[in-house]
C-alpha cells in the first residue's frame, strides 16, 4: 500500500501543470481533486488484476501501466462505471456530462488487439528532463518487444509528444475534446523485432 501512495504523490506532482488535468479540475480545488483523482486510479488499478505499476527509487518517477488482455471483456461493466461517475461527480460538479462525453470518445480509440496501455507516467517537476521517464518505461517496452505486442497511450501534454517519439511511439490519431477546448495525442508503438 506505502507503493501506491508514493506512485499516487509523484503523479499529483508530475500532472499538476498538464492540460488535460488543468481542463479536468479547473479552480481553486485543482490540486486536492488530482489528489484524489490519482488515489482513486491507482486504487481502481491495483484492484482489476490487469495493471503493472513502476516506481523509481528516489521516488520521484511512476507509472501505471494496463497489462494486455487477451480474452474479450464484457461489453459493460455496470457497477465500476457508476462507481466511477459517483467518485467524478463532486469533482467536477454541472461539467459530469462534458466530462464523461470526453472521457467516452477517449475509450472509443483503445486498441482492440492485445498491447500494453501506458495509464500515465509522471516525473516530479524538480526532476523532469532527466531520462528518468524513459529509465522507468524501456523495461516494459523491452517485454513488448520480446513477446510482439504493441503500446498505447494518450498523451494529455502536446510538450511529451518527442519523449514518446524517442521511444518508438507514433501518433496515431489527435483527439480534439469538449467543443475544442482540449485535446489528447492518441499514440501507438509498434514491437521492435528482437532478431538479429
Amino acid at each position: 500500500m506505502q507503493q501506491l501512495e508514493q506512485i499516487q504523490t509523484v503523479l499529483t506532482s508530475a500532472f499538476t501543470g498538464d492540460p488535460f488535468m488543468k481542463w479536468l479540475f479547473p479552480g481553486s480545488e485543482h490540486q486536492n481533486n488530482l489528489q484524489t483523482w490519482w488515489e482513486y486510479i491507482s486504487q481502481a488499478s491495483s484492484k482489476n488484476g490487469f495493471s503493472h505499476f513502476d516506481i523509481d527509487e528516489e521516488n520521484t518517477t511512476a507509472s501505471i501501466w494496463g497489462k494486455p488482455k487477451f480474452e474479450k471483456e464484457k461489453d459493460s461493466n455496470d457497477e465500476g462505471f457508476n462507481n466511477f461517475v459517483s467518485f467524478l461527480e463532486p469533482l467536477v460538479g454541472e461539467r459530469l456530462p462534458t466530462v464523461l462525453q470526453a472521457l467516452y470518445e477517449v475509450s472509443l480509440e483503445h486498441p482492440h488487439e492485445p498491447h500494453w496501455y501506458l495509464q500515465a507516467v509522471g516525473t516530479t517537476p524538480n526532476m523532469q528532463g532527466k531520462g528518468k521517464g524513459a529509465a522507468l518505461l524501456l523495461p516494459i517496452l523491452d517485454i513488448c518487444d520480446a513477446t510482439g505486442l504493441g503500446a498505447y497511450l494518450e498523451s494529455s501534454n502536446p510538450r511529451n509528444i518527442s519523449f514518446y517519439y524517442r521511444l518508438g511511439f507514433e501518433i496515431r490519431k489527435e483527439l480534439i475534446l469538449a467543443d475544442g477546448q482540449v485535446q489528447l495525442t492518441c499514440m501507438w508503438r509498434q514491437p521492435k523485432s528482437t532478431d538479429y
